[in-house]
Formats: C-alpha cells, structure tokens, sequence
C-alpha cells in the first residue's frame, strides 16, 4: 500500500511539472525564474497603491478575504503580464470570468482538488509558477505548513492563500463588495465592482481602501486603519 500510494505522488508531481512546463514553454520549470530580481508580483493598479511594496511579496504568504471579485482581479493582473499561476483546490472559481476580464488562461494551471497530497502538490508549484492560489478545505496546520513554506522561501513563487487561515502570513488583504457600477433597475452590464477593504502585515502599516476592481481599477480613496484594527484585536 505504501508503495502504491508512493508511486501516485510520484505520477502526480511529474504531471505537474509537465504542466509548469507547457506553460512557461521551457522544460525545467524550477529554474525559469530564478534569475529574476523583482520582489512583488504584477498586481491591480488599486493592489498597488494600497501596499507599500506596490504588489503581493513573493516568497511569502498572503492572505486573501473570499471575494471572488478580488480573486479574478489578481489572477487576471498576474497573467496579463505573462506570469505562470497555479489556482489550487478552488474549483467554484469561474474561470470564464478570469477570461473575460482579459487574463491568460494559457498561463494558468487548475488543480480542482489536490487531495490526499496537497502538501507535496504546494510544494511542487511554488518551485515553479509566479503564483500559488490556494483555497484549503480547513484551517492548515504548522505541521502541514511547513515544508511548503521551506520550499516557498526559496522561490520567487507568491503563495495567495483565502477561504481557510494559514499559520503564518505575512500579508492579509481584506475586502468585501459595496456596489455594482453599470447597472439599472433591472437592466445594464455589470461593468465594475467597488470593494471597501483593508491591508495589513508584518511590513506592512494598516491601511484601508475603496477600489473599483473590473472597471477602472483604481483606487478611489486610501486611509490609515491603524486604531481600527487595533480595535479588532482587542
């Protein structure tokens, strides 16, 4: 039995490093990034804005609110600049929407459900894709976070986690939908989406925002949210 299920995670991770490959069109995915320098990947203008690192921090972990909205947003920035995401365990996501919006679905891999070796599916393609969008089905644990963030810290891979928490983040975005532009009573097209939320981190001040993603994109107004979030804490 052990060596059955052995030999599975062994077939598993070889035809996600095929699909890392087929995406970024080289043959040895790992390496496709590691000359890069930047520290951020692309984001929406109104992510941008928001954060002091103009963007979500590679080789760390950032949490995400379950705002489809915001979810579309950034896969759509990420892949509009040509880089490679991964959406894990998130198979209620449309992607007909990331397409719509004007992103790459070339450059994207869907992993519906990466069960029973998540752990090993993570650690695979943050050694190879720009992003990891994963939504676990529970809270992770230490136990399972760990050699995934061993191998995240070493990338230049952004690991964007939302739905359940994460041990340790090192950025949370928060953000909930206010309005709908475009539409009448009972009539128009949906043409943006306005969302009030709010970042925080380890490098990161407090700092809410209103942005129009879908639209636009760009943000309409930015406060400190210090004492309000240290409101919350109490």
């Amino acid at each position: 039995m052990a060596g059955s299920t052995q030999q599975e995670l062994d077939h598993t991770i070889y035809d996600l490093r095929k699909k890392m490959a087929r995406i970024s069109g080289k043959t040895s995915t790992p390496e496709s990034f590691q000359s890069r320098v930047v520290d951020t990947l692309p984001s929406p203008p109104w992510l941008e804005q928001a954060i002091d690192t103009g963007g979500i921090p590679r080789a760390m972990v950032t949490a995400v609110a379950d705002c489809p909205a915001v979810h579309v947003d950034l896969l759509v920035a990420a892949t509009q600049a040509g880089s490679c995401v991964a959406i894990v365990g998130y198979p209620q996501l449309a992607l007909a929407a990331i397409d719509a919006a004007g992103g790459d679905l070339e450059r994207v891999v869907v992993i519906p459900d990466p069960a029973p070796h998540a752990a090993a599916v993570l650690g695979t393609l943050v050694e190879g894709v720009d992003m990891v969008f994963y939504r676990p089905a529970a809270n992770a644990s230490p136990t399972f976070a760990r050699p995934v963030e061993a191998r995240l810290h070493k990338s230049r891979c952004a690991l964007v986690v939302s739905g359940h928490a994460w041990p340790k983040v090192q950025l949370n975005i928060d953000a909930h939908v206010v309005g709908i532009r475009g539409l009448g009573r009972g009539y128009g097209r949906v043409r943006g989406v306005e969302v009030d939320g709010r970042v925080w981190g380890k490098s990161q001040p407090p700092r809410r925002f209103h942005a129009v993603v879908g639209e636009r994109m760009d943000v309409v107004s930015l406060s400190d949210a210090t004492s309000e979030l240290q409101e919350m804490a109490r």
